[in-house]
């Protein structure tokens, strides 16, 4: 719990020293969700990064540009990730770690399945884009409830 705790005030707290020591020495020009556990990390950045993926699947992320918000795997667009609302099409995904802005930077959408989407798969995709048509990015960073 506190792991959470510190990691919700890594992502919402950016301007405190603590917080620029982290990004420097751990996230450089990463988001959280991009860095795994090294050997030469610190007991306390391994106790991080081991609660980290328990972390991401308890909170919401609100989607302001979308470039830290992992498209599949967070919970952005609904109460749980999309990968678990549409597992037939996250299986097929070929690039399962996308950020919803790169997503969503181009029509048709930035995304690239293995096979062709026939059936339920076809159903639940054209689920999925209708909601997406409703998702509007800003110029503003993503953040968390």
């Amino acid at each position: 719990c506190l792991m959470s705790k510190w990691l919700y005030r890594l992502e919402t707290e950016p301007e405190g020293m603590w917080s620029q020591i982290l990004r420097n020495k751990y996230l450089q020009s990463k988001t959280l969700a991009q860095v795994t556990m090294r050997p030469t990390d610190s007991p306390f950045w391994k106790g991080l990064m081991r609660t980290k993926d328990l972390f991401f699947r308890r909170v919401k992320f609100l989607v302001g540009n979308g470039m830290s918000t992992r498209f599949w795997e967070d919970t952005w667009l609904g109460e749980t990730p999309l990968a678990v609302q549409y597992p037939t099409l996250y299986n097929l995904a070929q690039r399962k770690d996308d950020y919803v802005g790169m997503v969503l930077q181009t029509i048709p959408l930035n995304i690239q399945f293995r096979r062709a989407l026939v059936g339920e798969r076809w159903n639940a995709w054209m689920h999925l884009v209708r909601r997406l048509i409703e998702v509007q990015l800003s110029d503003q960073p993503d953040s968390i409830q």
